[in-house]
């Protein structure tokens, strides 16, 4: 079964056509390239379980582990088709590579002797690296650069003896984040993916938020225009400033493929080892996004899903149908499925791609490719969530570790949870609390932690605490008076208009009108935005992606009329009109619900108790703030609190 998840957390950016420029400092989560604090925690603890025993085993008899190993510099790595000429293009790519290999063995032993070798690695990078040359460059600086973004960031938020930290980041800035940055927009669509996996690592690392945005807008613009959804129309989706834009020119760039179905990429018909790469970084990108807040995953969930277990099921024996690129493949898909695979199965819990499974245990564990390292031991059934902040549970320590809150008493109080149901002690974010109210937790300032919301009492007034890790809370933010301290008067409602803040909405006691904020980061909110009036304050907004657009929608039930709307979000805080699902409904705390996606299909469902029946009914989303007609789960269920 698939859980229910929040709605997607999306970041759009505008279009840079300038060489990045160092960037205003931002608030980002470190260590947070590909792998966090928490993940490598969990890996330390399992070194000794399996899969992790033997994915270290086999990191650890690599040469690229060796505390012997040499690195071999140039100060211009010239790359030609496939690598040929190689003129320093295997060094750096392998130097690279054992960089992440020793700060991984670091982290992991804690060593110090593998930190600086790591370090000594990159000096000898940093002290002569000018520039990239040949055909082949940008995806060498891909390669390379997501790789020593790794290694730089786990070095650098974990050790504190690298001197030299800050010639490697300007290396990082003006060598080769101007090239990844800038795209492939005309080349095979691995290509930009992997140097956007570059581009973010390198943005994380340099803290420049501007350089991260345009990653993630690339990435996004890409995603569709690489593999394939039949929601995307009859042909696939052109890339963002591809020359290939008409139809027959997208049949020609996807290899003369003209019949489409979900999960087909753009390079199905080249071949399977470069769609494995495409698909590789499609995920690398959404779990260092999802590090610093911003959900990816629920964008590219569904193309994943599909598009891996498409490739692995031919992989490992099935039939390629005569529609499909003439009847034959060209197999040769390698280990490159264990991050997305973490995330769909293990975090998201989708059970509906055996093939996927399969090859993925077969393969296991992973060696090196490339810019894919050690992905069985950092990745495999690894629980920690990418973007701890916005998941259902609240962490306000980003330790990886759900917490617990409560006004039961009066006082809002904070419980830091340790894991095996053990918390630490209760501390207070301030008393005069209604007991009835329900505090709502999200990631409001896009920090990465957790924040909280909640209604005083006795001055109905709204107030947010900027979470700053340990359990502790910056001073209250007000967002006014007029608001009733009642359970589930509040709701987080994801990220509404894509600029991957979390929002937040409400009903005002007072007026009944049903408003948005739009969180512009730092416990800043746009002005609030009235969806409309006549919504009781007693009623909870429901918020989920509901036609799989990766923007949060809403459900409520108005007061008077007891009709059940849905808003389909459009993005900066736009909605379109209601689709009414008719009356009936009570519109109190508890009566609406998002299930998730309890048929399977995709799409968010959603659920109501009529007040008439006392029966529970349940809608299958189709998609576009479409529904099917309710069915009745049974009888009994009381519909308020």
């Amino acid at each position: 079964m698939r859980p229910a998840r929040s709605a997607a957390v999306v970041m759009l950016a505008a279009a840079f056509l300038s060489v990045p420029q160092p960037a205003q400092a931002a608030v980002f989560k470190h260590p947070g390239v590909l792998v966090s604090r928490a993940q490598l925690d969990f890996v330390r603890a399992n070194l000794d379980k399996e899969p992790w025993r033997a994915a270290w085993r086999k990191l650890q008899r690599h040469s690229f582990a060796s505390l012997s190993y040499t690195a071999t510099p140039r100060a211009v790595v010239d790359c030609g088709p496939v690598s040929n000429p190689d003129n320093g293009c295997s060094d750096e790519r392998e130097d690279a590579m054992a960089a992440y290999t020793h700060a991984l063995q670091w982290y992991l032993t804690k060593d110090a002797r593998y930190a600086k070798k790591a370090i000594q690695i990159m000096d000898a990078w940093s002290a002569v690296i000018t520039k990239h040359t040949g055909s082949n460059a940008p995806l060498q600086t891909g390669w390379a650069g997501a790789n020593f973004s790794r290694a730089a960031e786990l070095i650098k938020h974990t050790y504190s003896g690298w001197s030299q930290a800050g010639r490697f980041a300007g290396k990082l800035r003006t060598v080769y984040l101007p090239t990844v940055i800038a795209g492939a927009p005309n080349n095979n669509g691995n290509w930009e993916l992997i140097m956007t996996d570059a581009a973010i690592g390198i943005a994380v690392h340099l803290d420049d938020r501007a350089s991260f945005d345009r990653a993630v807008s690339t990435w996004r613009g890409r995603l569709p225009a690489y593999v394939y959804l039949k929601t995307d129309g009859s042909v696939p989706k052109a890339a963002p400033r591809s020359k290939y834009d008409t139809k027959a020119e997208i049949i020609d760039y996807w290899h003369g493929q003209t019949t489409f179905v979900d999960g087909l990429t753009q390079e199905t018909c080249r071949d399977f080892w470069h769609t494995g790469w495409g698909l590789a970084a499609i995920a690398h990108v959404a779990e260092t996004a999802g590090h610093q807040g911003v959900d990816l995953y629920s964008t590219a969930k569904h193309r994943l899903r599909f598009a891996m277990d498409l490739h692995a099921r031919l992989q490992l024996g099935g039939t390629v149908p005569s529609w499909l690129c003439g009847g034959k493949v060209e197999l040769g898909l390698g280990d490159h499925f264990e991050v997305g695979y973490n995330a769909l199965h293990h975090r998201l819990g989708y059970d509906d791609i055996p093939s996927a499974t399969q090859w993925v245990e077969q393969k296991r564990p992973t060696g090196v490719s490339h810019f894919l390292g050690w992905e069985t031991l950092t990745h495999a059934q690894n629980p920690h969530r990418a973007g701890m902040g916005m998941s259902a549970t609240p962490d306000f320590d980003a330790d990886g570790v759900g917490d617990l809150f409560s006004t039961s008493t009066g006082t809002l109080t904070v419980w830091n949870g340790q894991g095996d149901n053990t918390f630490g002690p209760p501390a207070s974010a301030g008393g005069e609390w209604s007991g009835f109210s329900r505090p709502v937790a999200g990631d409001f300032n896009g920090d990465g932690l957790s924040d909280l919301l909640a209604v005083k009492k006795d001055s109905n007034r709204l107030h947010v605490w900027n979470g700053q890790g340990g359990n502790t809370f910056g001073p209250p933010i007000e967002l006014g008076a007029g608001w009733e301290p009642y359970a589930d008067s509040l709701v987080s409602l994801g990220d509404v208009n894509e600029d991957g803040r979390t929002d937040l909405g409400a009903v005002h006691a007072e007026t009944g009108v049903l408003t948005v904020w739009n969180g512009k980061g730092g416990n800043a909110f746009g002005p609030a935005d009235p969806i409309g009036g006549g919504w009781l304050p007693f009623s909870r907004p429901v918020a989920g992606d509901f036609n799989r657009d990766g923007i949060g929608d809403l459900l409520a039930v108005k007061k008077d009329t007891k009709t059940l709307y849905v808003w389909n979000g459009r993005g900066a805080n736009n909605f379109t009109d209601a689709i009414e699902r008719g009356p009936g409904w009570e519109p109190y705390a508890g009566s609406l619900m998002s299930p998730g996606d309890v048929n399977g299909d995709g799409n968010s469902d959603i659920a109501a108790v009529h007040s008439g029946t006392g029966t529970l009914y349940v809608w299958n989303g189709k998609g576009g703030n479409a529904f099917g007609p309710a069915t009745a789960v049974g009888t009994g269920w009381k519909s308020s609190f």
